[in-house]
């Protein structure tokens, strides 16, 4: 009994404080720039830059959040090798307001993703295709401008350590709006 009673009074403590936390979802569309790192077998060929678009999904309350993203990478050329890259992963997100008007907010984040690396090339004995494929961990940093009650735009810098054959880490540079519900 004593134990029911506990248990009833616990889930009665966290419906109270579900209903006093207002959680808004969203989603959004970046635009990214990656400066790529790889390893001595991808200097060659591996272009060093990747632009690439993702598609995200989000919710946040006042000063927290979580958001899921996937990255198409698009295809970059160099000498006679195309490659691109690609990934998806879970963002948790922090959120600092600047100022008293509130339409400015720092935003630090931390993540993980996977991410999967093809390239093409095309040498004396004919074509040939590579995929590499690994976890990677994600910080980011940048700031948050609110248009309008529901429409943002975010840039934001992240540092991407990635556990992969070929790629050893991307600096990304994205740019983007987040659409609220």
């Amino acid at each position: 009994m004593k134990k029911t009673l506990l248990l009833a009074g616990l889930a009665g403590m966290v419906a109270a404080n579900a209903e006093a936390i207002n959680v808004t979802p969203y989603v959004g569309l970046d635009a990214n720039y990656a400066i790529v790192h790889g390893d001595a077998y991808t200097k060659g060929g591996l272009s060093s830059k990747d632009w690439s678009l993702s598609g995200l999904i989000g919710a946040r309350t006042d000063h927290y959040g979580i958001e899921a993203f996937y990255n198409t990478g698009l295809e970059e050329n160099k000498d006679a090798t195309s490659t691109r890259i690609s990934g998806f992963g879970v963002d948790v997100l922090g959120y600092q307001q600047l100022g008293c008007s509130g339409r400015w907010e720092l935003v630090g984040s931390a993540g993980l993703g996977y991410y999967t690396l093809k390239a093409k090339w095309n040498n004396d004995f004919g074509s040939a295709s590579e995929k590499d494929r690994g976890y990677g961990e994600r910080l980011g940093a940048g700031v948050q401008y609110a248009l309008s009650e529901n429409t943002t735009v975010r840039a934001m810098y992240h540092h991407t350590w990635i556990h992969s054959s070929h790629l050893d880490g991307l600096d990304e540079f994205t740019v983007g709006i987040r659409y609220a519900f």
